[in-house]
């Protein structure tokens, strides 16, 4: 019988000989007119093995209907400020840079309170891009620089997704488990920034434009982190963070031309009763759906097991969110849809695998559920005229426990028992992340994917096969939006 530790290292050791997934059934379009687009911040490949051993299963997009890859996250440059469209040749991925296992002895040079481990280790860690650029490549079809929304190197805007969506006659939006201002809705939502930082800029052009029919995520000024309603706020309060006081005020008093829903059953109810016009869900949370809940008290949340802490029951799932967005959107004439998972990416950079697989669980599930909406008859949608994307923004530095062995697979301890791990950082990493792809188009990735990962280091071969990059996937998706092939 194979044991989950010589379980997980055939996993990664195999990659390279996995097929890229079977060929479904029936005829697709080249050019979908349905586009829902899932990103699981931050979800690397020891991410998914880690939901997958919590929960005893495989994840919905692991199924044989699905196409299988890798894709490449890497930013123009690290510095976050515009000058210039050159490349960093230093952060290109790089197989032979990224599965090397030479041994490193003290701690890393750019996350100095964690041990170096291995020269791969400190190569993803140094060079690793975060949510703001890579989000923008993959909705926009331009690489940009860490911390831009969908703007080029020299901060001019990018022609997104989005707005390519809209223009073709879509409904669009955007939702996350994040505040709706955060770094990938934003790049989803046709928001075009020079920082990543500047939430009310970034809120007020969402809420602004012509391009959103959707939008859905947290920053609930009204409320705190654990669901409880603030007092009053000031405009310079926390509770301001994600919105400005005037334009949630706008929004409250009903004149940004935008519905407001906060309550979790109201949300729901999009599912089967749409409103007319735009629509902005925005559930009784500050910020996260559910991460960022408080614990029990002496809780070390690090070492907690996935739902030690029973759920906030007043806010959505992320199931409920999207299934809100879907019934909003759909249209003869199709829409373009973000689904974000992003407190996957806070959980991780806090070293909560417990709470981050929580988040991915609930990704997994809403996969499922836009899977089951497709297929639904009653809905104006098939896999012969939808595409479907499962990927992830960036990887995180996450392996097995034993710090001795490079690439060490998590441990498998059995459903329902925290995966064996260990943390090599508390941020991101250069290493390419899974990329799942199903419905009319799908082959279309798997042509751009033309890049072989793959290295041999320490007597064995390392890599993830085929792979494509974030910019390839902005530009087909462009292309789709605008009937190209």
């Amino acid at each position: 019988m194979m044991t989950g530790r010589r379980l997980g290292a055939t996993l990664l050791l195999a990659v390279l000989a996995a097929p890229a997934g079977a060929q479904q059934a029936g005829a697709a379009s080249e050019t979908p007119r349905n586009v829902i687009v899932m990103i699981a911040d931050g979800s690397g490949y020891n991410m998914l093995a880690s939901t997958r051993y919590w929960l005893g299963h495989a994840l919905t997009a692991d199924g044989p209907d699905w196409r299988h890859l890798s894709m490449a996250t890497y930013a123009l440059r690290l510095e976050e400020q515009p000058h210039g469209l050159k490349q960093d040749p230093a952060l290109v991925y790089d197989s032979v840079k990224s599965w090397d296992t030479a041994p490193m002895d003290g701690n890393s040079g750019c996350k100095t309170e964690y041990p170096a481990g291995f020269a791969a280790y400190e190569w993803n860690r140094c060079t690793a891009p975060d949510s703001a650029g890579t989000a923008s490549a993959m909705m926009t079809g331009t690489r940009t620089y860490n911390g831009a929304i969908d703007v080029d190197g020299n901060a001019q805007p990018v022609e997104s997704v989005a707005e390519a969506a809209k223009a073709s006659g879509r409904k669009v939006g955007t939702l996350s488990t994040v505040p709706f201002s955060h770094a990938t809705p934003a790049a989803a939502g046709a928001a075009h920034n020079a920082s990543r930082g500047n939430y009310h800029e970034i809120a007020s052009e969402m809420l602004s434009g012509q391009t959103l029919d959707f939008i859905g995520g947290g920053g609930n000024p009204g409320y705190d982190g654990a669901g409880a309603p603030r007092a009053a706020a000031a405009a310079d309060d926390d509770a301001y963070h994600w919105i400005s006081q005037a334009d949630w005020q706008a929004v409250k008093d009903g004149t940004s031309g935008w519905t407001l829903v906060e309550d979790r059953a109201a949300i729901q109810a999009l599912a089967a009763s749409p409103r007319e016009g735009r629509v902005l869900v925005v559930p009784q949370i500050a910020a996260t759906m559910q991460v960022e809940r408080p614990g029990p008290a002496g809780t070390d949340l690090k070492t907690s097991a996935p739902l030690d802490t029973p759920r906030l029951e007043t806010v959505p799932t992320l199931p409920e969110l999207a299934m809100a967005g879907l019934s909003q959107l759909q249209s003869p004439d199709g829409l373009f849809l973000m689904i974000e998972g992003g407190a996957v990416d806070w959980g991780m950079h806090a070293n909560m695998l417990g709470r981050a697989i929580e988040e991915y669980d609930d990704f997994d599930r809403a996969v499922q559920a836009v899977s089951d909406w497709i297929e639904d008859p009653a809905t104006p949608a098939s896999w012969q005229d939808t595409l479907v994307i499962v990927t992830a923004d960036h990887d995180h530095m996450l392996t097995g426990p034993d710090p001795g062995e490079a690439f060490d697979p998590i441990e498998n301890r059995g459903a329902g028992k925290l995966p064996g791990h260990m943390w090599w950082s508390n941020s991101h990493s250069n290493q390419l992340v899974p990329f799942f792809v199903r419905g009319a188009g799908a082959e279309r990735f798997v042509a751009a994917a033309d890049q072989t990962d793959r290295a041999v280091s320490g007597g064995r071969t390392y890599g993830r096969g085929a792979y494509l990059t974030q910019p390839e996937m902005g530009r087909i998706l462009k292309q789709m939006m605008a009937g190209r092939k």
